[in-house]
């Protein structure tokens, strides 16, 4: 939910200033309305004021006259005087680029052709490989200016080689979404505040030399990173000036990155939808030379921002469940609520889910899976078995020509399925009985349609 008033930085005339959204409760348009409203029998729903402020505007505390100045004035100009001085308005940073301000009346926000707008000009200046990614992409922008909508947003993650527009399609996100940042250049402290302090999304080049966990930077940006598509998200920093405090940052925002193979974090991964780019050439190279197109879909925008109602909830008994919702349901919602056919994008999106769950079954932890299952099928004819011999495993598996094949097993175990295990004197051990085990097991049998 969105508390007023806020000062949302736009340019008016080139200019930064301070949009000012208030809100206000309207006068009564007749003397009934006004003598129902004293009598505590009507409430009237307030309405959205929108004012255009200077910034670095400061008080003098003694007379009350106003002044302009990037640093705390000393003397008033008015008075004459040395004074103390009260700030009014900050100053604006460009940290993103400021859309162009014109109040537009929300009967005047056709958002159904201002898609339809957007998905021409991006079609323009990026190539992806496939249709459906143009609406997908198209959709994320628009659902960033609802941003305190959401509980979930998914990454964007664009990968190839060099020349192949991956740059491009974060440049021009940045140029049309709300507060996205690119944050080439930026230090990671300097992404962190800026998450924190200004609530941006970040558009992040050159990831795989970021995301590194072999590096102590590499893992401070998946910490950041890996838990913020999630609302409700902080990032936590050893305070360095007293041992006893931690500083937390709130990491949750839109985030899309770019690199020749998108990072090496799986958990990132399976919050992203993937775009995987090819060199080719779009029909415009720059975005300088659409930028008023650029501009005035920019301005709509942020009208739809605080002028339009939020987008609907799915509802509970939505077929997308589990990731695959939260990586598509700001999409789909945002879709919904533009009056833009979403069935596409759904099957999409449940194609992307059934792939992963191929890929998963050409892998070793599907052939692991399947052999506790198998060991577990076979014994519960007897008896339900308390645990499975990581030699088992083996011979179950036909490993025994592969280096260290028990280590392998141990890994997959513990790190990929957090699973219990236990070293005894006849070997290692999968703890079966165990209750979080068996749990999880059940989990991953329903999840992979192991049976």
């Amino acid at each position: 939910m969105m508390e007023f008033p806020i000062h949302e930085p736009v340019l008016n005339d080139d200019n930064p200033k301070w949009l000012k959204v208030s809100q206000v409760i309207p006068a009564p348009k007749n003397k009934k309305e006004h003598d129902l409203m004293i009598k505590g029998e009507l409430e009237l729903e307030p309405e959205l004021v929108f004012e255009l402020e200077e910034p670095n505007q400061w008080r003098c505390t003694k007379c009350s006259a106003g002044c302009i100045s990037e640093s705390k004035p000393v003397t008033c100009t008015s008075c004459k005087r040395n004074a103390d001085f009260e700030q009014i308005t900050e100053g604006i940073m460009e940290l993103w680029k400021l859309p162009r301000w014109k109040d537009i009346p929300v009967e005047d926000l056709d958002m159904q052709n201002t898609y339809l707008d957007l998905l021409e000009l991006v079609k323009k200046l990026v190539i992806f490989q496939e249709e459906i990614q143009y609406k997908i992409y198209a959709l994320w922008i628009i659902s960033t200016y609802k941003a305190e909508r959401w509980d979930t947003v998914p990454f964007l993650i664009f990968r190839g080689l060099i020349s192949s527009g991956k740059t491009q399609a974060l440049q021009v996100a940045g140029q049309l979404g709300y507060r996205l940042m690119v944050a080439t250049g930026a230090s990671f402290p300097a992404i962190v505040r800026a998450s924190h302090e200004y609530n941006a999304g970040l558009l992040i080049d050159e990831i795989d030399n970021k995301i590194d966990k072999r590096t102590e930077n590499g893992r401070a940006y998946i910490d950041f990173l890996k838990p913020s598509y999630k609302r409700g998200q902080h990032y936590f920093t050893a305070d360095l000036n007293n041992q006893r405090k931690i500083q937390q940052y709130r990491n949750f925002g839109f985030k899309a990155f770019a690199g020749e193979k998108g990072g090496y974090d799986d958990a990132i991964f399976s919050r992203s939808i993937d775009f995987q780019m090819e060199q080719d050439y779009p029909e415009v190279a720059n975005t300088k030379y659409v930028q008023d197109d650029i501009d005035r879909i920019q301005t709509i925008l942020i009208n739809y921002r605080y002028k339009m109602d939020d987008p609907p909830e799915l509802g509970e008994k939505y077929e997308l469940k589990g990731r695959a919702r939260e990586v598509f349901e700001c999409i789909i919602a945002t879709a919904m609520h533009i009056g833009i056919d979403h069935t596409e994008i759904l099957e999409h999106a449940k194609a992307i889910e059934k792939e992963k769950i191929e890929d998963f079954r050409n892998s070793q932890e599907w052939e692991v899976l399947k052999a506790i299952k198998e060991y577990e099928n076979a014994e519960t004819l007897l008896d339900a078995p308390e645990e499975m011999k990581f030699s088992d495993l083996v011979e179950k598996l036909n490993w025994q020509d592969m280096q260290r094949p028990g280590q392998k097993i141990g890994f997959i175990l513990n790190k990929k399925f957090f699973l219990k295990t236990k070293r005894k004197r006849d070997g290692t051990v999968l703890l079966l009985n165990h209750n979080k085990n068996s749990k999880k097991l059940r989990y991953l049998y329903k999840r992979y349609d192991i049976k």
